[in-house]
């Protein structure tokens, strides 16, 4: 009899093979260099298909010790991936306003008076823009520890691992508030910006609360006491609706507006 845990695993597998491919499409379509968002959104498709695979044979092989780090391990490093492609679809909006805005202050404005005020603020944009990438780079930071987290805390050093997991959720609840404050800031910027990219800012929006609800479960199972959260054995139906659901949205959004544009 298929169990809930593997249930839940069985139904990954069936939406993100085909999710996987839909995004394999989407980078050929718009290029490996500019849309950096759906290359994370393909990494992440990875990440679910190899974390459903091991969770399923960590249920048909409880005492298998390899298959239960990887499947605890692929679990806590998912927030990542998700993470990555937001800041980087809200890169990319960042970027095409302050192109545009540079685009009319050269075609159409003087160097001076209004220029000037239409300039800092495509300056700003790029400043936007390059705290972005910093962003991402903390978070591949995070994601190294929660790696390293997992397998110590699957081998014999179960204190530290546990710590380096915390310090790298903790990095993500950090991105993620930048995340936040950077898409609202961005909204005064947005009317500047072409349709699709408009298009764009508003799916990032849309993700931001399932974001948060996914970094909630993240922060419940690496700082809280109840077992229901805990990633060695965490309730199969919180997880489906305070993780997996959550994802599930976010993924499909994403490569939806990245077919549509």
């Amino acid at each position: 009899m298929v169990s809930t845990a593997q249930g839940i695993a069985y139904s990954e597998l069936v939406v993100y093979i085909p999710v996987f491919l839909l995004t394999a499409i989407i980078i050929f379509r718009h290029g490996f260099q500019k849309q950096l968002g759906w290359i994370y959104l393909t990494i992440f498709c990875v990440i679910q298909i190899a974390g459903a695979i091991f969770e399923i044979k960590r249920e048909q092989s409880p005492t298998n010790k390899t298959d239960i780090e990887w499947a605890e391990i692929l679990q806590s490093v998912g927030l990542s991936p998700l993470l990555m492609a937001s800041l980087g679809l809200l890169k990319r909006v960042t970027d095409e306003v302050s192109n545009h805005v540079r685009s009319m202050n050269n075609s159409f404005l003087p160097t001076s008076g209004i220029a000037n005020i239409v300039t800092k603020r495509a300056t700003a944009n790029s400043r936007r823009s390059r705290i972005i990438q910093i962003a991402q780079l903390l978070t591949m930071i995070a994601l190294i520890l929660c790696i390293a987290g997992g397998i110590d805390e699957a081998g014999s050093k179960l204190s530290e691992g546990q710590k380096l997991t915390k310090i790298g959720i903790a990095i993500f609840a950090v991105i993620y508030v930048l995340l936040f404050a950077l898409s609202v800031i961005t909204m005064k910027d947005v009317g500047n910006a072409p349709r699709e990219e408009k298009r764009i800012y508003m799916v990032v929006l849309i993700a931001l609360p399932l974001i948060a609800v996914r970094l909630l479960w993240s922060i419940l199972s690496a700082f809280g006491q109840s077992s229901d959260f805990s990633l060695n054995s965490p309730k199969p139906l919180i997880q489906l609706f305070m993780a997996t659901v959550e994802e599930f949205i976010v993924v499909v959004c994403y490569t939806t507006v990245g077919l549509l544009i």
